[in-house]
């Protein structure tokens, strides 16, 4: 599917999907980069500390580009294909992988097709997550000519209706799905559980094997790789997961590590309790409040619980103190910057460290990805104010 839209990601994207850091073009991709100065300041061996930097990803600048606008070109080509067969399309087909074989005509024309972008402007698209998932569904939405209700001012530059719901993060995914389910012409997606939003996740696991084979990074029994993924309500940690399992296999192993606020551990508790999403972080005397702008959440994911709690390694929490102490330290050693909630990954060796045998073995033997899910789309302004508030900026 991702290769099939190839073409029309060149005619909508050009500047951003041309020349990719990795693929051919019009692949939505993201450099993997060694960051030895600060492996040095984890206390990992040289060449054993790589950053995944979808915190520059194509279009959207952050890993929810991996699925939101996936789910969205999914819809697109499920309508196309309706369209052109005078078909209707059933809310159950959207929510399967589109199936580019014997399609009979090319991602192209939902560019280029008048009478179809006039009948994709008729639909609607609705997400009820805040903050980059909104962003990928409402820029890949307004790219089509759907409408799109989101907010922020980026999406509104771009002709996205904005709407904002009050209350916790689950009580605003209720309202937009609430929202969607009433307009028959509404396809609402669901960073909860939407499978097609978590396949496209996964995907980035087998962009992640290629380059580390091009870098001629060892992975084997001797040398796992250990990933590290800050994790919010667990689609895209959970969607990651999963395509390692499936792009590496047992002969690669691979250890993946979630990375939660201290005040919002909801996949945490959902793993360690054996509750999944029935269990929320209000029942342990947690309030969700946490710096870390994306992972503040507190009920798990279903299906990432599902699909990953026998996949994952283990997890771990942060303070928000210490996710401006590694921004910081990545600002001044590296000269990147990543958004704060990214930084909770950074996490791992220490915990690594005062842990088991074993998880002290993983720390000493493993190359170590560290995953940045954002950053790229934040504004010079606020990108100095998170600085400021770093040890290096308040020197």
């Amino acid at each position: 599917m991702w290769a099939w839209l190839r073409p029309l990601f060149v005619l909508l994207f050009p500047e951003e999907v041309t020349n990719p850091p990795w693929g051919e073009p019009g692949t939505v991709s993201s450099p993997l980069r060694r960051i030895d100065a600060m492996g040095r300041a984890l206390g990992l061996r040289p060449g054993r500390c790589l950053l995944k930097a979808d915190s520059n990803l194509a279009v959207c600048g952050s890993v929810k580009a991996r699925g939101g606008m996936f789910e969205v070109f999914n819809v697109a080509a499920h309508l196309a294909k309706a369209f052109f067969g005078g078909l209707e399309v059933r809310e159950s087909e959207l929510q399967s992988v589109f199936d580019p074989r014997g399609a009979g005509f090319s991602s192209a024309a939902l560019a280029e097709d008048p009478k179809l972008r006039a009948h994709l402007a008729e639909r609607e698209i609705v997400v009820g997550s805040t903050g980059n998932l909104g962003l990928s569904v409402g820029l890949g939405a307004a790219a089509l000519g759907m409408r799109a209700a989101w907010k922020k001012s980026l999406l509104r530059s771009r002709g996205v209706v904005v709407v904002e719901h009050a209350g916790l993060y689950d009580e605003a995914v209720a309202a937009g799905r609430a929202e969607s389910a009433s307009n028959p012409a509404s396809h609402f997606v669901d960073d909860e559980s939407s499978r097609v939003l978590f396949l496209g996740y996964s995907a980035a696991a087998f962009e992640l094997r290629a380059q580390l084979a091009e870098l001629n990074v060892e992975v084997s029994p001797e040398r796992p790789l250990v990933v590290h993924i800050p994790c919010g309500v667990g689609g895209a940690p959970g969607g990651l997961c999963w395509g390692m399992h499936l792009a590496f296999g047992a002969a690669q192993p691979v250890r993946v590590f979630f990375a939660e606020p201290v005040a919002a551990p909801c996949v945490t508790l959902a793993l360690c309790t054996g509750k999944g999403a029935a269990v929320c972080v209000a029942d342990i005397g947690l309030d969700g409040k946490t710096e870390a702008d994306g992972l503040a959440v507190g009920r798990a994911s279903a299906l990432c619980f599902e699909t990953c709690a026998p996949l994952v390694e283990g997890s771990y929490t942060i303070e928000d103190c210490t996710l401006f102490e590694h921004l910081g330290a990545l600002v001044e050693l590296e000269r990147s910057f990543i958004e704060p909630s990214c930084c909770a990954c950074f996490a791992g060796p220490g915990h690594l460290a005062a842990g088991s045998q074993r998880a002290r073995w993983l720390l000493a033997e493993g190359t170590h990805v560290f995953w940045a899910t954002g950053g790229s789309l934040v504004p010079e302004a606020e990108r100095e104010a998170l600085v400021a508030r770093t040890p290096m900026g308040r020197q």
